[in-house]
């Protein structure tokens, strides 16, 4: 399975609890219909197996619904092209450095680890369950960052542009991966 998610706005070196969920929020609708087109995903949602994995990781009131899960062995691979407002290559210099960048933008592609980290935060409409793309970023088996310039006005120096090409893949062949072999036969 290969699909390719967006997001623009800030993305800070050193981003917060707030700053994470942000991300989160702004990529739930297109995870949400990612469940709602891709036939592996779809027939998981019709199931009761939905409700139990979002009870499994629910957190602070909010019910995640990883796509990328331990249960059903998959991994997934990213290709992150980041547009900012600076000269392509200096990422160690302004704007913070891609490691730390990189880290809150894996933080917001997963379910929080601890409660804690959506406290003070509660589900708006249309939040139940909460699509996200990963249990944890232990998942990812490979990331390949690319930076260019972007070349409008941003409203502050940690806003980007992202597009995120997620590959998910199974790395056992079960009766519940197979329709996620896609591609992959």
């Amino acid at each position: 399975m290969r699909f390719v998610l967006t997001y623009s706005g800030p993305l800070p070196p050193n981003g917060g609890t707030s700053d994470k969920h942000r991300i989160r929020r702004a990529l739930l609708p297109q995870l949400k219909e990612q469940w709602n087109i891709d036939p592996a995903l779809h027939s998981i949602a019709e199931s009761t197996k939905l409700q139990e994995i979002g009870t499994r990781f629910a957190r602070g009131g909010f019910c995640f619904v990883p796509l990328v899960m331990r249960e059903y062995n998959l991994v997934c691979y990213l290709e992150v092209v980041m547009l900012r407002a600076e000269e392509p290559g200096n990422v160690l210099q302004s704007g913070g450095d891609i490691d730390n960048r990189i880290k809150t933008l894996f933080d917001s592609l997963s379910i929080p680890v601890h409660p804690n980290q959506v406290s003070g935060i509660s589900p708006q409409a249309g939040e139940n369950p909460f699509y996200c793309l990963l249990e944890d970023d232990s998942l990812v088996t490979g990331v390949e960052i690319k930076t260019e310039r972007l070349l409008e006005s941003p409203g502050n120096p940690n806003d980007v542009r992202l597009t995120i090409t997620a590959t998910v893949r199974p790395t056992k062949v079960t009766i519940e991966t197979l329709a996620f072999l896609g591609g992959w036969l």
